[in-house]
């Protein structure tokens, strides 16, 4: 009996185990191995801090989908998958990304001549990864809106975090939306599996919003990706439609104009950004 308590034990505790041994080892880790990169002000600070979440959401949603139950897994499965697909190609753009392509103009030109950017493989493999992902959780046609909705949710983090903590505290506010939602519309199980993640962005925002740390692609691109996934998971059709018209006038906009230039432009804006780290 007692082995047995221990092995659950061990079993709940592991994800958080990673959690917090890479939050404390991470820096050290960081500055050893030389993994830095330049933030907005040019300081040289550990980069793709979100490979904790990354560590975390996989080991924590293949645990879900080992002991949900048939109805529940389909949905497990949806956020491990979109975890770890949208976490690995993110990482894959910090380490071998080039700043020269921007947005999806500069990345679709840079393919018009022959050059296949990391942020292109990024836009393909998040569309397969939020499609496999819809897949899981809508019936008939309706995946094509929910993996749209999932594939812009994520890169609609990535556009964010452009400052300290503005992404992950943008995450975290509709996140708190979503799970009231659910909450009230009885998917409880959803709701913890958004709220796990909720729990590890409020332990790591901390470095991220004072400037000690850039999450990188691998962090924004998953919550951005496991928010959706929660979105499609709970919400009815005509609630996604609304969200996934959102995003895509969020993204026109972003290719015309940029978000850090417009919200310092906008004196409401800027207030509510300065609330989100340092500036």
């Amino acid at each position: 009996m007692e082995m047995r308590l221990l092995a659950i034990l061990l079993f709940v505790g592991a994800p958080f185990v990673v959690l917090l041994t890479g939050i404390g080892a991470f820096p050290a880790l960081s500055r050893r191995y030389r993994w830095l990169k330049p933030n907005y002000r040019g300081r040289l600070v550990p980069c793709s801090y979100g490979i904790i979440w990354w560590a975390f959401g996989t080991v924590l949603y293949a645990e879900l989908v080992w002991v949900a139950s048939p109805d529940m897994r389909p949905q497990a499965m949806a956020f491990l998958i979109t975890t770890f697909g949208f976490g690995l190609l993110g990482l894959i753009d910090d380490l071998w990304g080039s700043t020269e392509a921007k947005g999806l103009r500069g990345h679709l030109q840079a393919l018009r001549q022959g050059r296949i950017t990391t942020g292109m493989l990024k836009a393909t493999g998040g569309l397969v990864v939020a499609f496999v992902g819809a897949l899981l959780l809508e019936p008939g046609w309706d995946f094509v809106v929910g993996g749209l909705l999932i594939a812009l949710m994520a890169n609609a983090m990535n556009l964010l975090d452009m400052r300290p903590g503005r992404a992950v505290s943008v995450f975290l506010v509709l996140s708190v939306v979503v799970v009231v939602y659910l909450l009230r519309t009885e998917q409880s199980l959803t709701a913890a599996m958004l709220g796990f993640l909720m729990a590890a962005a409020l332990l790591m925002r901390r470095r991220d919003a004072a400037g000690q740390a850039m999450m990188g692609d691998v962090g924004s691109n998953l919550l951005g990706g496991v928010l959706g996934v929660a979105v499609v998971a709970g919400c009815p059709l005509w609630l996604e439609s609304v969200v996934l018209i959102l995003l895509v006038a969020l993204h026109v906009a972003a290719e015309r104009v940029s978000l850090s230039h417009w919200i310092e432009q906008t004196a409401w804006a800027r207030r509510l950004d300065r609330l989100t780290g340092v500036r």
